[in-house]
This record gives structure tokens, C-alpha cells and sequence, in this order.
């Protein structure tokens, strides 16, 4: 009678569980979005929530809060419980809102002045690539007649493209 002579198992198929790893991480390197910007959200806000799914442009910020509308950091006009004063909503906007807006304009003008010229063919849309972009972070409460007011003015002051912030659902 012959031995059965018993073969050692079989090893670990490497090649393969490090192709595998490769494909992953390539996917992964591809997908992945290294795009930063740092984007206060001031701690007086609830904002709404949204499903939509956007990528996150750098824009102007205007906080407009219970207690105050914010351009960055800086308060330009008081809220009395979100509202403005009667006069600013029969005028149509806020004067202190539209000259802060339109200095930030120019700055953004200049700063495109200075830079090369781009060839026309870019990637993306074109609000994408929209300098002149402004983000709205309005509480969720937020009377319609003040958001209104805070998007004339900025109109008025040259930005007619609007983005409003949401939170993810």
C-alpha cells in the first residue's frame, strides 16, 4: 500500500489581495476631495435642513442672526427678533450692508485684474467658477421680508448670484 502523502495548504494568494488594495485605493484617491475652506457658522444660527447635495464654494459670507445681519465677522445692521427697522424694508435694502458689499466687490475685481488669464475652457460650471458668489447662512425662522431686503442689497452692491447654507439631513 502506498503512503498518502498529505500537501501542506495552500499559502496566501498575495498578488491578488494586493491588486484588489490598489483598485480601492485608487478609487478612493479619485473620489476624494481635497478642497478647504473654512466656513464659520455662527453659533446664533439654526439653519434649515436639506437632502440637495452641493460642493462648497468660497463666497462672501452674510450670517443674518435673530440680533444681527453679519458680513464675515463684522456687524453691519442691527435685528430687533429677525427684523429690520421699517425703514430699511421701505427702501429696499441695507445701506451699511451695500457699501461693505460693493468694497468687497472691488476688492474681488481687483484681485481678478491681477491675475492671468485663464483660457475659457474650464472645467466646472460657471457659477462654479463665480467669483462674485454670495453665501447666505439665514436662521431657519428667518422672516422672508429680511432675506429679501439682505438679497436686494446685495444686488444692489454688484453679486447676483446667491448660495444659501443648509444642513445635511
Amino acid at each position: 500500500m502506498s503512503r498518502v502523502v498529505q500537501k501542506p495548504p495552500p499559502g496566501l494568494m498575495l498578488t491578488s489581495l494586493l491588486d484588489m488594495f490598489t483598485i480601492i485605493l485608487i478609487f478612493l484617491i479619485v473620489s476624494f476631495e481635497a478642497e478647504d475652506y473654512n466656513f464659520k457658522l455662527n453659533p446664533d444660527l439654526k439653519l434649515p435642513e436639506s437632502a440637495a447635495r452641493s460642493v462648497f464654494k468660497p463666497a462672501v459670507n452674510i450670517a443674518i442672526t435673530n440680533g444681527a445681519i453679519l458680513v464675515g465677522e463684522e456687524e453691519v445692521a442691527k435685528l430687533e427678533k429677525g427684523r429690520l427697522p421699517a425703514a430699511m424694508y421701505d427702501d429696499g435694502e441695507v445701506p451699511n450692508l451695500v457699501k461693505l458689499l460693493k468694497l468687497y466687490y472691488e476688492k474681488i475685481e481687483e484681485r481678478i485684474a491681477e491675475e492671468p488669464v485663464q483660457d475659457e475652457a474650464v472645467e466646472g460650471s460657471e457659477e462654479d467658477n463665480d467669483p462674485f458668489l454670495i453665501l447666505i447662512q439665514g436662521d431657519r425662522d428667518l422672516d422672508y421680508d429680511t432675506l429679501y431686503t439682505v438679497l436686494r442689497s446685495a444686488s444692489i452692491a454688484g453679486f447676483v448670484k446667491y448660495r444659501l447654507a443648509i444642513m445635511k439631513q
